[in-house]
This record gives structure tokens, C-alpha cells and sequence, in this order.
């Protein structure tokens, strides 16, 4: 991907030209999209030629639209830290913006890009098509579809510095909300960025999704069961009498209401839909064949004959466990003995929990990013006494600089512009009771680490603008991958704030020092309902040789990106990404491995090349039993064929 962007900079520069010269382009020289991109551009007067005007909003109409859209960046920050990782060893800078193109937030590595585009891609600024040109994210919000824009495709020739890719992200009733977008250099590859960024932005709308009702049953659904749980799952609400309330966008389509956003709410008020028109049972018959079963997989049919795959969850069940189950029955080690999975350090680490787990003594997590900081901080919760009570997690690297104070303390009235008229409560008030997660700790600012102190020791909290002071009581674990003696030491963190964070120190291994490597694999296949996925042998052999910067986490996206590239065949080469590859090729601890048929990694379209020419020569040219050896299925490997130029 990286030599053909490229390598169609010049083609594009001609289309581009012959469009602004006399207003044709020819025929399949640029996307459809694009051209209707810059034909709206022109006609609406924006200068090609001309530096854009960036222009930023000032810090406190920044905090206002932070505020205004708090549970879009709340339930966005997780796919957003997951998008980045993915992709954290390239420039890449990953965007959240409202929904005209105005940046809310953005991760990534914005240091290692130009001071220009550093600025273009800050929070506050705009990315409005009227304003900036043709860009993926304007473009996306005017044509409603996922669409990348490299190089010269940008309108504005001050843009031709970027590659971008953005999806739009549409809310609970079908309106667009937002886009995420990835931008980087125009010479870094975006071999697959466009499709990491739609599985994000689909997780995200599922979030937005099951945040915005209450309803009396939730139905998650698919034609294939293993797609249960994940992003692809339709989910439809109902009531305890069947009459549907809503149905995600993934619903709509396989229920057979794949109808236009801005019209499907006003039919499905009008239209009334109830249970029993869309299936072949009734929803009395469902729930009492779910019983009291838990996460029990049904099929069911729907009306029109198609099988699909069902999965019941009962609000109402949800809310009386809660208010029915004991404290101490519910409280159980069953989760941290999950995470044993065969490592001698984890298995210490896990009995040092459990030992301090019924004390109210703090625990600090260290460890390299992605070793799993977060995963062992939940279920310390989930295995302590207050595993029905609040757990609430706050990264403080995360959050905006100047949100964190609020964010954490909450605020009154009037506290600052663009506050709630009610004021909010702050995490360490939600965590009453329960377990408040201080993750990142060590980049949290020095100006707030006293007043964090101060309520750790009085077990108080006062809001920002009031001078009540509210007594909380919770379980506190904090996590980071800095060395915190060292930021001591340097005066970068106060000494007395980490002795009291710092009741049991708990180190996780990096994964390339762990060795459960396939019993972890395992788990995350499970984890994404895809267990029954087989993984080829040459690919567990890159996987054991690979040094993992970027510990679990990276294994688990791999997996994940490789299970959506597979589509239900086994992993194999043809399923890693040529980033991935590159970092293999690169890694310094593969100089030192010793040579093995399958260490020396190379380019993936020459892996690609020489698996698919070794197969079919293997079998004097039968595609059938070329594919079985590749364990990819026929039309995949014509098509791959075809791209090879046979």
C-alpha cells in the first residue's frame, strides 16, 4: 500500500488538474465520492491554491462541546485507545469530531508529524467541507459513507501532505453524531486503516446504542452464532409485551428494515412493529424458553424463513441481581483464577491478590502498555466484596488537560463555562462505594496530585465551586507504565501520594517474558467467539518469535483485525497486516533469534506471492487442493490469483 499511494500521486495530480483546468475528470481516474467532493468544492468557492485558514475555538467553547457530547467521548475513548494501538508504531493520530466536523479529541503520535499538521489535526479545530476542502472526515459527513482521501485527492493543495480515513458514526436514532478518522503522513501505508477505523466506529455505535435505552428485552442476534458479542450482532429492544422500541443499524439490515437513516425512526413509530411480525414465535414463548438460562443461544426463524441466532438479555433480571444477591455470595476469585493462565509470575501475582483482597489496602499495577493493567485491576473488583458496586475507571493520560480536575472532583453550578446547570458529580463520588481504577497514574498533573491526596487521606471530596465536602468510601487500584520511584526521585510526582497508592506493588510480566502464549491466544479467540477459528502452524511460529511492543493488547487486535480479514478460515500469512509485518522484520530481537524457515520475514505481498506459487506448484495447479493447503477458500484464492496477475 505504501509504494501504490505513491506510486498514484501523479495520476491523481493530472485528474485533479484536468478537473480544475476544463471540469472533466476521466472516468475511474478518482472515486465517485471524490469527485462529487470537488465539484461541491467548486462550486461553493473554496481556493485550491490558497493556505486554509485554520481556524481553532477557544479553549472554553472546546470545554462547552466536550461537555455537550461527555457520553460520545466517554464511550468512545476505549475503541479510540484500542484504533491507536493497533496502529501506534506509525504516525498515525486517531480523531474523534462532533458531528460538522469540529475535533472533540485525538490520540496518537501528532509529535512525530509536521508543526502544520500538527495544528490542522489539534482538538478545537474544524474539518468542515465548506471550510477545508475535500478531507475524510467533511467528505464523510456529507456523503454519509466510509471513504479514505489520499495526497492529491484533498481539494485544498495544503493537504496534500495527509492520507486520511474516516467513518461516520450514527447514535441511537440513526442520526449522524460524529465521524473517527486516522490521519498521518502521506507517505506512511494505510494498508487496512479504513477498515480498523469502521470496526471501531461500529463498536462505538453499538455503545451508543445499548447507553441510550432501558428496554424491558434486549435481543442480540446474527445468522452466524460466533458473531454473537461482537460488533457485527444486531441488537433490538423490546417490551415485555414484543412491541420493538429500537434495533442498531447491523438489526435493521437483517431484520429486513434496512431503510434510510433519517426516515427509519418516523417508520418504525408509525409502522409499530411487534415481535411476533418479525419472528415465528411469540415473545412469551421466547422467554419462557430462555428461562432462567444465562447467555443461552437460541435459533429462531424469522417470518420470512431465515434462520437467525438469538441471544435473550432481561433488564429487569439484571436489576434484581443486584438488589437480591448477597454481597458475599456474589464476591468470588473466579475471575483472577481466569487470568492464570499458566505463567509462574501471573500465578504469584494472583495469590498476592487474593491474600490482600478482603483488606482495605491499595494496590498498584506496573507494567509495560498492554500487558493487561486494566483486565487484572477488573477483576480484583469483580473478586472483591464490592463486585455489584460502582466500578469506575478514569484514565488520567486521557483525559483533556482541562476536564481531568472536573472530571475528577465534579463540579457545581457554574463552576466553570459550559457547565452542566445542575452540575455533575466527579468519578471519585460515582466510585462510593465501590472501586475507583486510577489508570496512568503517574501522568496525572502534579497541580492535582495534592488534592487527590488530600481525599485519599479524609476519605472526602469537594466539587469544584463548592465548599461542601462529601464523604466517600471505595477500593482503590491504580496502574502505570512509568516507574514511579523515578518520578519521585525527579519531582515529577509527590513522594507521600505514591507511598499511599503504593500498598501492594503488582508487576506484570511483558508478554514476550510470559510463556502461556497459547493458552492466551486461546482466551482471546473465546473472548471474541471464535474458538471454533483455527490458527496455522506458521503463523503460531511468527506470533512465538515476535518481541510484542505492545504486549496483549497488540496480540488481541492482531487476533481481532486477523479474524475480520479471515472471515471464518483459518489465520494464516494472507491475514497479517504488512504493518504488522514490517514491525516483525524491524524487531530487534529477531537479529538475535536463531534462523528458523520462517524468521526471515519479509514483505507481505512476497509472502503472499511465493505461499499462494509454492501451493499451486505443490499441486501442478488444482486451485482446490492449492486452497486447502493455504486454508483459504477457493474464490479467495482466485481472487488472489487475479491480483498476481494469473
Amino acid at each position: 500500500m505504501h509504494s501504490s499511494s505513491i506510486d498514484s500521486t501523479p495520476s491523481i495530480l493530472q485528474a485533479r488538474n484536468e478537473f480544475l483546468t476544463n471540469g472533466h475528470v476521466q472516468e475511474g481516474a478518482i472515486a465517485e465520492a471524490i469527485e462529487r467532493s470537488w465539484r461541491r468544492c467548486l462550486s461553493s468557492g473554496v481556493n485550491t491554491h490558497s493556505p486554509a485558514n485554520i481556524a481553532v475555538i477557544t479553549a472554553q467553547e472546546l470545554a462547552r462541546k466536550r461537555e455537550q457530547h461527555r457520553q460520545l467521548l466517554t464511550l468512545a475513548q476505549p475503541e479510540m485507545e484500542t484504533l491507536c494501538e493497533q496502529i501506534a508504531h506509525t504516525r498515525n493520530v486517531v480523531i474523534l469530531t462532533d458531528n460538522e466536523g469540529l475535533i472533540l479529541h485525538s490520540l496518537g503520535k501528532e509529535h512525530l508529524l509536521r508543526e502544520e499538521q500538527r495544528m490542522a489535526l489539534s482538538a478545537g479545530t474544524s474539518w468542515n467541507e465548506n471550510q477545508r476542502g475535500t478531507n475524510a472526515i467533511g467528505t464523510a459527513i456529507v456523503e454519509q459513507t466510509a471513504l479514505s482521501v489520499q495526497g492529491a485527492e484533498h481539494f485544498m493543495s495544503y493537504h496534500h501532505a495527509l492520507n486520511c480515513s474516516a467513518v461516520p458514526i450514527f447514535g441511537a436514532q440513526n442520526q449522524l453524531v460524529a465521524t473517527l478518522d486516522v490521519s498521518n503522513d502521506y507517505n506512511v501505508s494505510q494498508q487496512h486503516t479504513l477498515a480498523l477505523v469502521k470496526m471501531s466506529a461500529q463498536m462505538i455505535e453499538n455503545r451508543l446504542f445499548l447507553a441510550s435505552y432501558q428496554s424491558d428485552v434486549i435481543l442480540h442476534f446474527h445468522a452466524r452464532p460466533e458473531f454473537i458479542g461482537t460488533l457485527w450482532e444486531g441488537v433490538a429492544m423490546f417490551t415485555d409485551h414484543g412491541k420493538l422500541v429500537a434495533t442498531n443499524r447491523s438489526g435493521q439490515f437483517q431484520l429486513g428494515l434496512n431503510t434510510q437513516a433519517a426516515t427509519f425512526n418516523s417508520v418504525l413509530d408509525e409502522a409499530q412493529l411487534n415481535f411476533s411480525q418479525l419472528f415465528d414465535i411469540s415473545i412469551e414463548n421466547l422467554l419462557r424458553q430462555v428461562g432462567s438460562a444465562d447467555k443461552l443461544v437460541l435459533p429462531l426463524r424469522l417470518n420470512n424463513g431465515a434462520r437467525i441466532y438469538v441471544q435473550v438479555e432481561l433488564l429487569h433480571k439484571k436489576i434484581q441481581a443486584a438488589k437480591t444477591v448477597p454481597p458475599a455470595k456474589r464476591a468470588s476469585a473466579a475471575n483472577l483464577d481466569l487470568l492464570n493462565s499458566g505463567d509462574a509470575t501471573i500465578g504469584r501475582a494472583i495469590t498476592q491478590i487474593k491474600q490482600v483482597l478482603s483488606r482495605d489496602i491499595p494496590i498498584l499495577i506496573q507494567g509495560e502498555t498492554g500487558v493487561g493493567k486494566e483486565l487484572f485491576a477488573r477483576a480484583i473488583h469483580e473478586a472483591s466484596a464490592q463486585a455489584q458496586a460502582p466500578w469506575v475507571a478514569v484514565n488520567c493520560a486521557a483525559l483533556p488537560e482541562g476536564l481531568i480536575e472536573a472530571e475528577l472532583f465534579g463540579y457545581e453550578e457554574g463552576a466553570f463555562t459550559g457547565a452542566k446547570r445542575k452540575g455533575s458529580p466527579g468519578k471519585i463520588e460515582q466510585a462510593d462505594g465501590g472501586t475507583l481504577f486510577l489508570d496512568e497514574i503517574g501522568d496525572m498533573p502534579l497541580s492535582l496530585q495534592a488534592r487527590l491526596l488530600r481525599v485519599l487521606q479524609e476519605r472526602t471530596v469537594t466539587p469544584l465551586g463548592s465548599t461542601k465536602s462529601i464523604p466517600v468510601n471505595f477500593s482503590l487500584i491504580s496502574a502505570t507504565n512509568l516507574k514511579l520511584k523515578d518520578k519521585v526521585e525527579s519531582g515529577e510526582f509527590r513522594s507521600d501520594l505514591y507511598y499511599r497508592l503504593n500498598g501492594l506493588s503488582v508487576a506484570l510480566p511483558p508478554l514476550r517474558q510470559r510463556g502461556d502464549l497459547a493458552a492466551l491466544i486461546k482466551i482471546i479467540l473465546q473472548i471474541e467467539h471464535a474458538d471454533h477459528v483455527k490458527i496455522t502452524p506458521a503463523v503460531m511460529t511468527i506470533f512465538e518469535q515476535h518481541p510484542w511492543p505492545g504486549n496483549i493488547r497488540q496480540l488481541h487486535n492482531v487476533l481481532r483485525t486477523a479474524l475480520a480479514l479471515a472471515d471464518g478460515e483459518p489465520i494464516s500469512e494472507l491475514h497479517l497486516t504488512q504493518d504488522f509485518i514490517d514491525e516483525m522484520r524491524t524487531a530487534k530481537q529477531a537479529q538475535i533469534q536463531p534462523a528458523t524457515p520462517n524468521s526471515n520475514i519479509q514483505n507481505l505481498d512476497e509472502i503472499t506471492s511465493k505461499a499462494i506459487m509454492k501451493a499451486m506448484q505443490d499441486h501442478a495447479g488444482n486451485v482446490s487442493a492449492a486452497a486447502r493447503q493455504l486454508s483459504i477458500s477457493r474464490n479467495t484464492l482466485y481472487r488472489k490469483l487475479k491480483a498476481l496477475g494469473y
